[in-house]
């Protein structure tokens, strides 16, 4: 009995598919099915009925892979220990970001890390923070970063930075007469929003406490990112609500477009979250430091005594 062999087994009750199974490993699908069958064998039980369609464990394969799971954690504990205990930072890990802050935040320190830590091998992806709670459960990924707060007990939150948050009008808006906006004048219909899922939309909802009025609208539309947000504010009448990030990437005409909230200083606060089988705390120490140190320094000097904004 060895590790890959328990990988294997854990990797085909994720995958519930020898063939989808074997590409993860990273092996063929023969090797993947000797090397299965011969743990079997070892063992003398039978882990996974192969007669159904997908795959599921038997009975007594569910029990061998609870302990498979446990042996694996207990390794990969023992294996970051001891890059700790030399001062290394190597391995791969796999960190989410929220859509609204990926194109954002990842410039900002990923060229220096690599850098730094050439050892590391980082895979990063995209996922809304529904996903990356759930990921971080099933241990998918090693860490996120996102706003919080999450209020998910297994879930742990190392602050980043505090992001302000800006009103983005159309170039012909009436409101761009003001220098500061009430939320009393923001017109519900107006609002350009991402759709469902993202915790920038219900962030956006929640700061503006709209004038409902006539909410009848000639044209519905929710994008899937802040660009084309941004474009279809420039190219009609309305308005959308961005994060200080996001503002920087606009052109010094689109900035023109932009402003600050009257009644308050709304915030959205940035951390980075491990979950219950997060282990590789070496790497996400370096990944942290390196993050806290490119951050723009304007955003060091934003107070904690701002509103925070719920997600």
């Amino acid at each position: 009995m060895t590790l890959t062999q328990l990988n294997y087994i854990l990797a085909l009750d994720r995958c519930r598919n020898f063939a989808q199974a074997a590409r993860e490993c990273f092996i063929t699908q023969p090797t993947l099915s000797m090397q299965i069958q011969k743990l079997e064998d070892y063992l003398q039980i039978i882990i996974f009925d192969r007669s159904r369609s997908p795959v599921v464990p038997t009975p007594m394969g569910k029990k061998v892979l609870v302990h498979a799971k446990k042996v694996m954690q207990e390794a990969q504990e023992l294996e970051q220990l001891s890059k700790s205990l030399r001062g290394e930072v190597s391995g791969e890990y796999v960190l989410a970001v929220i859509p609204t802050l990926a194109p954002y935040v990842l410039p900002l320190f990923i060229q220096k890390f690599v850098d730094i830590y050439p050892k590391v091998e980082l895979k990063i992806y995209e996922y809304q923070t529904q996903e990356i709670i759930h990921y971080l459960r099933e241990g998918k990924i090693d860490g996120a970063i996102c706003a919080v707060p999450l209020e998910v007990k297994e879930i742990k939150e190392e602050h980043l930075f505090l992001e302000p948050f800006q009103i983005f009008f159309s170039p012909a808006h009436p409101l761009l007469k003001k220098k500061n906006i009430e939320d009393k004048e923001l017109q519900l219909k107006e609002a350009w929003l991402l759709k469902e899922g993202h915790c920038l939309r219900a962030q956006a909802l929640q700061l503006c406490q709209f004038n409902k009025g006539n909410q009848d609208r000639q044209l519905f539309f929710e994008a899937g990112s802040l660009e084309t947000v941004i474009n279809m504010v420039k190219s009609s009448m309305g308005f959308t609500v961005l994060p200080y990030l996001a503002c920087l990437n606009l052109s010094e005409a689109d900035q023109k477009l932009l402003r600050d909230f009257k009644n308050h200083s709304p915030v959205r606060d940035v951390s980075f979250v491990t979950g219950p089988l997060s282990m590789k705390t070496s790497i996400q120490a370096a990944l942290i430091k390196t993050i806290s140190a490119n951050v723009p320094k304007e955003l060091k000097k934003v107070s904690t005594k701002m509103e925070i904004m719920p997600i």
